[in-house]
């Protein structure tokens, strides 16, 4: 496999991490999927997702949510 070809499944295991974070986080918070996604997207918590040198995308899913929280907390 080629180093873009790792990229690229790389991307789409992240892409598909994204979806299940965001129906969990519909689910915890009570809010609608597309605000789940909304919210996500507008963080620094998935800056940091997609970022590989953070290494947050090798964390469980509810991981991911808690460090959103710590975010909108702080």
């Amino acid at each position: 496999m080629t180093r873009q070809q790792h990229k690229e499944v790389r991307d789409i295991i992240r892409w598909q991490r994204i979806g299940c974070i965001t129906v969990k986080m519909s689910k915890r918070f009570n809010i609608p999927l597309l605000e789940a996604l909304d919210l996500f997207y507008r963080s620094n918590t998935c800056r940091r997702f997609h970022d590989e040198n953070t290494g947050l995308y090798l964390f469980g899913d509810n991981y991911v949510i808690d460090e959103l929280v710590r975010e909108y907390q702080g």
